[in-house]
């Protein structure tokens, strides 16, 4: 199924700092630059296939390659890529099915991501005004998985992207008690995810819906956002114990 979706013109995915983790393994300096020579390549081919990276993904990938002199090759082309003008998926070949299969897995069966959003509005407006809740989590991983691991006893899953945790079968043996603050700010979540992912709505739109529903500052909802882009459809995990 990988081979189907974008990922595979991606080596390096924006979620890991790749060349601060082959350091620590004690890769050779000539091996990490050649490696990135090969992700230079793998970027250009992708503007074949209409795949580029999003403005949050490649100002991660910047952000790891500062200071690293084994990656100036690749930052070099990094300065000048021009990313997609969109932050979701949706906008990528294969983009709305490939987060539709995302959403599928999280939230337990299929659904369809607009009736979804309607629902997930719905329970926003009726549930009241804004909280000053923030959700804390650790940037490395996704708000899903932060939380799951603070609240529940992890279960072995396959998803690198998950630290090797099964979300939905975790949560689902736990089934932990959340304050109506963290329900509250979890449906945000998952409207900006939607809105996001299937919408295609802009970094703007996503950060100012998110801070109308909770009161965040900017900084706090463009890390919230972020993350959203970074872990598709992963919050939805909890949308059925909510």
């Amino acid at each position: 199924m990988q081979e189907r979706y974008p990922e595979r013109y991606l080596p390096w995915p924006a979620q890991v700092n790749v060349i601060s983790n082959a350091k620590q393994q004690g890769v050779d300096s000539a091996s990490i630059s050649q490696w990135m020579q090969l992700v230079v390549e793998k970027l250009e081919s992708a503007k074949d296939s209409n795949i580029h990276l999003s403005r949050i993904e490649l100002n991660r990938l910047k952000g790891y390659l500062a200071g690293q002199p084994e990656g100036q090759v690749l930052l070099n082309y990094l300065d000048d890529y021009k990313p997609r003008s969109g932050i979701g998926l949706y906008q990528l070949p294969n983009g709305k099915e490939w987060y539709q299969s995302k959403l599928n897995f999280y939230y337990g069966k299929p659904i369809a991501p607009n009736k979804l959003l309607t629902k997930l509005q719905q329970r926003l407006v009726t549930g009241g005004g804004t909280s000053a809740n923030v959700l804390s989590f650790d940037e490395s991983e996704s708000v899903a998985l932060s939380l799951i691991k603070r609240l529940c006893s992890p279960q072995r899953g396959l998803n690198w992207l998950d630290g090797y945790v099964n979300l939905p079968e975790t949560l689902s043996s736990c089934q932990p008690k959340l304050s109506l603050h963290d329900q509250h700010a979890l449906l945000a979540l998952m409207e900006v995810d939607l809105g996001v992912h299937y919408q295609g709505w802009s970094y703007k739109q996503a950060k100012v819906t998110l801070q109308a529903r909770i009161e965040l500052t900017d900084q706090q909802a463009l890390s919230l956002v972020g993350n959203v882009v970074l872990h598709p459809a992963s919050v939805l995990v909890f949308l059925a114990s909510l």
